[in-house]
């Protein structure tokens, strides 16, 4: 899923995401149809609010100005909801969701852009095809487009966290199998469902992890039964936990001693074409980023 904002040539870009830490930056490159990591940077919200100029000097000092630039919506910006798919043409779609969907949107119409995720054909079998509807609150996405144009960039791409993982993962978990996927993070973190290299059921968890570790272990768990016993699918039998993990953290150790899966982690550097190894600092405060610049548009894969 994405909201287009323009229709350039795609060379590469720069992905930027907002959270309540600061701001990452993450910039690709176009090489033989491939995207690489040239370089990525995360900066405290605090040392922004001492020192603006920072971001702007970054991408000034990189000579990014005038690249293709995506944006990440922050949780607060838009809303992910699984409903029945009208049934209407694909140029019908968004109009029909909203009429799905409007009960459960804080905003109105006039402040709403809205578009969809398709779920994989066998992903309700017993049930009406199912979507995901994904209404972004115009304003906001306004302001974050207006706040890249400032900093001299093209704002080409409008992306929620959700589908930006996507970019990395779906080759992760390409076994017909069922794979979770469990991106942490303080302010929201995401569970995805995924088989053959699609997703099948997408979770928020709106709570900050470290504080709830056996709350994390029993959505997990609960996400996991609903993907076998209501989609029809073979259990899952490994579960990814992003960013990158030591194996005696509390959290791992949590999983590892309450899932019947398999847990595992990835280092960053061994998925990604990179110019120099990330640090795991970057690794963690930058890799929604990353995974956004590394998005390669269809129209590129020649």
């Amino acid at each position: 899923m994405r909201l287009p904002i323009k229709n350039t040539k795609d060379t590469g870009r720069v992905c930027l995401r907002v959270s309540q830490e600061g701001t990452s930056i993450a910039v690709s490159k176009l090489s033989n149809a491939q995207l690489h990591l040239l370089n990525c940077q995360f900066f405290k919200h605090a040392e922004l609010q001492e020192a603006p100029h920072l971001l702007s000097d970054y991408i000034h000092s990189n000579q990014l100005a005038g690249a293709n630039c995506s944006l990440i919506l922050a949780p607060s910006d838009y809303q992910l909801l699984l409903t029945e798919a009208p049934n209407v043409g694909p140029s019908e779609m968004c109009e029909a969701l909203w009429w799905k969907v409007k009960d459960l949107v804080a905003f109105d119409y006039d402040n709403a852009l809205i578009d969809f995720l398709d779920l994989p054909e066998d992903s309700s079998p017993h049930q009406a095809r199912k979507i995901y509807a994904v209404v972004a609150n115009k304003e906001k996405v306004q302001e974050r487009v207006a706040w890249a144009e400032g900093l001299s960039l093209t704002p080409i791409t409008v992306e929620i966290p959700e589908t930006a993982l996507l970019h990395l993962v779906a080759d992760l978990c390409q076994d017909i199998v069922g794979t979770s996927v469990l991106y942490l993070d303080s302010e929201q973190s995401l569970l995805m469902l995924m088989s053959q290299g699609q997703m099948y059921l997408s979770r928020t968890l709106q709570y900050n992890y470290l504080d709830k570790l056996d709350a994390i272990a029993l959505d997990l768990q609960r996400s996991m039964d609903y993907y076998e016993s209501q989609l029809g699918k073979s259990p899952c039998l490994k579960v990814i936990v992003l960013p990158q993990q030591d194996l005696e953290s509390p959290i791992m150790r949590t999983l590892i001693e309450n899932m019947g899966a398999e847990i595992t982690t990835i280092n960053l550097n061994n998925i990604i074409s990179v110019e120099e190894e990330l640090s795991i600092e970057l690794r963690h405060h930058c890799f929604i980023a990353i995974a956004g610049a590394l998005r390669l548009d269809q129209k590129v894969k020649k």
